[in-house]
């Protein structure tokens, strides 16, 4: 489906500035839906915001916003035209696109495009005081570790999964040489790295949340810094993005930790028009401060890293944008 505004509507826009306000519904336009996630969680406020900053460039309102069924769910609505517009982790849509895969068995969705990369959640590990900061590595000589890893299905146990996997583990075989692998809500996991029930302590959100920094402070907690090999792997296998948590971010931490975000990503597919394209991209990079109405966690996101990490083809509408940006 493609979504233009003619120049026949354009001149008439022109028309409505000069001679005063007009009804929107003198003009019409076709209509794109914005999958998000549940009207009750933060993708949903993300979305309508960007819908009502695209419908304030054209008459009548061409972006709506739909609540959705998640990371997983959008790409798959968006790429059968369920959805025009929709929101991921970068992670799931990479493999969307390519198919044939643990997430989406049958064949890629070639068809679908990055818009953009919104608010990012970051991959955190500490490590308890008395726990070898390098304890992943020396699992294969003997080593086991307690470690908790989310829940089942969520994209912190994603996350901490292909870690695993890059030292030669996955849950079931790490348990199997004598380690324990705790699966659980994040507070319970913080609660029971605070009581010695774990050495390790995961979690994929936004640096400085509150439950990181209570872990740090609970043991003495350490960020493990990830290996350059391993941020390689989810970066170029499983569409995260590399990052840094800067020095001084908790107590204690004196040097950078290289780590991986996982971003948050909007997705559109190859047939959605330029324009409307580039004009949701420039919404987003100049109205920061409308996005952080939507959703707080736009304080802690630069409007220059829009473009950064996105994992598949990027739209023409947007890559538009960020080129008169001097961003690419």
């Amino acid at each position: 489906m493609r979504i233009v505004k003619t120049l026949e509507a354009v001149a008439f826009a022109a028309a409505v500035s000069l001679a005063g306000p007009v009804s929107a519904q003198t003009e019409t336009h076709d209509i794109a839906t914005f999958i998000s996630g549940g009207p009750t969680g933060t993708w949903y406020p993300t979305a309508a915001m960007v819908s009502d900053m695209v419908n304030e460039s054209y008459l009548g309102q061409p972006m709506t916003t739909i609540p959705g069924k998640g990371a997983v769910g959008n790409p798959l609505a968006v790429a059968s035209g369920g959805a025009q517009f929709g929101l991921s982790y970068g992670p799931f849509l990479k493999l969307a696109y390519e198919g044939g895969n643990e997430v989406y068995e049958g064949e890629g969705f070639s068809n679908l495009r990055a818009v953009a990369n919104l608010v990012p959640n970051t991959v955190q590990l500490v490590v308890a005081e008395d726990v070898d900061i390098d304890i992943l590595s020396k699992l294969k000589d003997g080593a086991t570790v307690r470690i908790g890893v989310g829940q089942k299905g969520s994209s912190n146990f994603f996350a901490q999964e292909k870690i695993l996997m890059e030292y030669g583990y996955d849950y079931e075989s790490l348990e199997a040489q004598g380690s324990a692998v705790v699966q659980g809500a994040q507070e319970g996991l913080n609660d029971a790295f605070a009581n010695r029930q774990i050495d390790i302590y995961t979690n994929t959100v936004g640096t400085n949340s509150g439950d990181m920094q209570q872990a740090v402070a609970a043991r003495n907690g350490r960020l493990m810094p990830l290996p350059q090999n391993v941020r390689d792997a989810l970066v170029n296998t499983w569409g995260y993005a590399p990052s840094v948590i800067p020095a001084g971010t908790y107590d204690g931490q004196d040097e950078d930790i290289p780590t991986v975000n996982l971003s948050t990503v909007i997705l559109t597919t190859a047939e959605m028009d330029d324009e409307i394209v580039y004009r949701a991209v420039k919404a987003i990079a100049e109205n920061h401060d409308r996005m952080i109405e939507a959703y707080g966690g736009f304080e802690r996101w630069k409007p220059e890293d829009i473009h950064v990490g996105l994992p598949i083809e990027i739209h023409p509408g947007a890559v538009k944008y960020f080129k008169e940006r001097g961003w690419m």
